[in-house]
């Protein structure tokens, strides 16, 4: 190969191209996607956030529903036992009120009945009306108790046994 001579009188300066300028349609168009592609990000990013704060909330009243139920159920179950049988006789007895048996139970016939059953020559007095006895609470009185931890009507019984015994040893 054979080395090119160039001419040493040109002058080797850089040859420069002119510059168009980009054209302000290009400049609008990206400033236009770019602003588009960061609002995107930002509508995503809310969206995302708003699911995590749904599914917080969506738990919290699973949790919540489910104390509810377990709460229903409790109660249902209370119901149930109040309104028993037994309960009922339980509440009853409480209050006073005594089982309904044949034995306790009047029956209360017509007057023809009635005046058959009687004979005529006996004259029978009006009957008076049975009054109602209520039922009284049968209450013990207080035991006061002595120095010694004994209650006073245990300690006086106790005196009363031994004189009697060593008086009747004393008869004998």
């Amino acid at each position: 190969m054979k080395k090119r001579n160039l001419p040493k009188k040109e002058s080797r300066e850089k040859i420069r191209r002119e510059k168009d300028p980009i054209p302000w349609r290009y400049c609008l168009l990206t400033l236009i996607c770019g602003v588009f592609l960061v609002g995107g990000f930002f509508v995503a990013a809310r969206s995302h956030f708003a699911s995590i704060d749904f599914g917080i909330k969506n738990s919290t009243l699973k949790k919540q529903l489910e104390d509810l139920e377990a709460e229903k159920r409790r109660l249902i179950w209370h119901k149930e036992t109040a309104l028993s049988p037994a309960e009922i006789k339980r509440a009853a007895k409480k209050l006073g009120l005594t089982e309904m048996t044949a034995n306790n139970f009047q029956t209360f016939g017509s007057k023809i009945e009635e005046k058959k059953e009687k004979p005529l020559t006996v004259k029978n007095a009006p009957e008076k009306p049975k009054q109602l006895v209520e039922k009284t609470v049968d209450v013990k009185p207080v035991e006061k108790i002595g120095k010694n931890g004994v209650s006073k009507t245990e300690a006086t019984t106790a005196k009363k046994e031994v004189r009697e015994k060593s008086s009747t040893k004393a008869a004998k």
